[in-house]
């Protein structure tokens, strides 16, 4: 049984506009924090303090903006925005709840959009909810129905509510912004379910509900669920709540709207539940069934998505750096299947289970070679061992990034894939899976590949 308790409950949803006059305080100072603070004073805020355990330039702050590295002198605000990557489960986070009052920037931008009359779609899931509100917004818009994509996909919503007018908003939302919202009432779209972000929410039971809060007050048939995460979603939502692809799609669709540029049956997925999507936003998808068809034959993989980035030697190098879970590099590998394929696998550790992933590997040993990173690629490599039980596996262990492309580079034949699919978070070694992915197409392009 999960230990943790709900968020607390004094974390709620205000309006931009009740910030006014009071005395702001914004924890922490990244994308979202910076929106926060924008916010605040547009708002008409008395005063802005914001809270961050790393060194805050105070040259680098607006007017009206002073910085703490005390997260307890936020106590002396009326209101603190709360950034995602802080869990409300942390003592510190919890002793603030108590004595003020505590949102979020999604939580503010939602209740906002609510109460303006905007068309939203939250999109959530373990895996493919970017590709998912991505490519429901571009469906949207070539329909005739214009949408702004916003949200954890990198432009916060703080940011874009002045500019949304009466396009749709379409939202990606994570399990950490998830959490916070418990008053949504629009439109959601599930991709996929699986344990992740364990350390934040701390346990698998509670990442689940935290991950579906975001939708527990949405009506009856308001949630495209895919078939993968339905079981889930019926233990923590209420199953009138969900909608099965199928059940909106007009017939034939499916098999007219191929993602070309998206390989993998969970991609396909993924195309099934932004088009249900955008047909519970009320787009009439047989109608506009042609310019449907055409937004997804062109929509192209995001970066760091199972994105071919370099060729050398007749090998492809793929950037999947956002796959951070066993389950991703599953859809990886089998996005990739007819390819011999080297797996780059490794990183950060948060305790997730890799004996899956390892039975995987050694059931495909003849197609997938396997080369490990720290810190989580020794475990994975003892898994391989362990499920090999003697056979001979192709498994390398390396001790940084470079040393795994030189292996892979060695290891693969012509017309094969090197795939950069960690399973991890990067944060062990890197800022983020950006910086991750820039190394490794530096890495590659002092082997001297080619830059698609």
């Amino acid at each position: 049984m999960d230990p943790r308790p709900a968020p607390p409950p004094r974390e709620r949803s205000l309006r931009p506009a009740e910030l006014a006059g009071r005395r702001v305080g914004v924890w922490g100072h990244g994308r979202e924090g910076r929106a926060a603070v924008r916010a605040a004073l547009a708002a008409g805020a008395s005063g802005v303090l914001v809270a961050d355990s790393r060194p805050v330039d105070p040259a680098s702050l607006p007017e009206g903006v002073t910085a703490t590295a005390d997260v307890a002198d936020l106590a002396g605000c009326d209101v603190v925005v709360r950034s995602p990557g802080i869990s409300p489960y942390r003592e510190d986070a919890r002793l603030l709840a108590d004595r003020t009052v505590v949102t979020t920037g999604t939580g503010m931008a939602l209740a906002e959009a609510a109460a303006q009359g905007v068309p939203v779609l939250c999109v959530t899931g373990t895996k493919g909810k970017s590709t998912t509100s991505a490519l429901a917004a571009a469906v949207l818009t070539a329909a005739g129905r214009p949408a702004v994509h916003a949200g954890n996909i990198g432009t916060p919503l703080l940011d874009v509510l002045a500019d949304v007018g009466d396009r749709t908003l379409v939202v990606e939302i994570s399990s950490y912004q998830a959490a916070a919202v418990p008053d949504f009432s629009g439109r959601g779209a599930l991709t996929s379910l699986a344990p992740e972000h364990l350390d934040w929410h701390g346990g698998e039971a509670t990442y689940f509900r935290d991950k579906l809060r975001v939708f527990t007050a949405c009506p009856e048939r308001s949630v495209v669920v895919s078939a993968q995460a339905r079981p889930v979603a019926e233990r923590h939502l209420d199953p009138a709540q969900l909608v099965d692809p199928a059940e909106v799609l007009p017939p034939g669709l499916a098999d007219r709207a191929r993602p070309v540029h998206l390989p993998g049956a969970h991609n396909r997925s993924n195309v099934a539940v932004a088009l249900a999507a955008c047909a519970l936003l009320g787009l009439d998808l047989a109608a506009s069934a042609d310019a449907v068809t055409a937004a997804v034959a062109a929509f192209r993989a995001l970066p760091h998505r199972l994105a071919p980035v370099a060729t050398l030697g007749g090998v492809t190098f793929v950037d999947d750096t956002l796959s951070t879970t066993p389950v991703s590099v599953l859809a990886a590998l089998d996005a990739l299947a007819g390819r011999p394929v080297t797996l780059i696998a490794g990183g950060q550790d948060r305790g997730l289970d890799y004996t899956g992933l390892a039975a995987t590997l050694v059931a495909r040993r003849e197609e997938v070679a396997v080369v490990t990173v720290p810190d989580t690629g020794a475990r994975l490599a003892d898994d391989v061992r362990r499920e090999a039980a003697g056979a001979a596996v192709r498994l390398t262990e390396t001790q940084s990034l470079a040393e795994a492309v030189a292996a892979a580079i060695a290891g693969t034949p012509p017309g094969g894939v090197v795939l950069l699919s960690p399973g991890a978070p990067s944060y062990n070694r890197y800022r983020d899976f950006e910086e991750l992915a820039a190394t490794y197409e530096h890495v590659l392009a002092d082997a001297g590949a080619e830059r698609l």
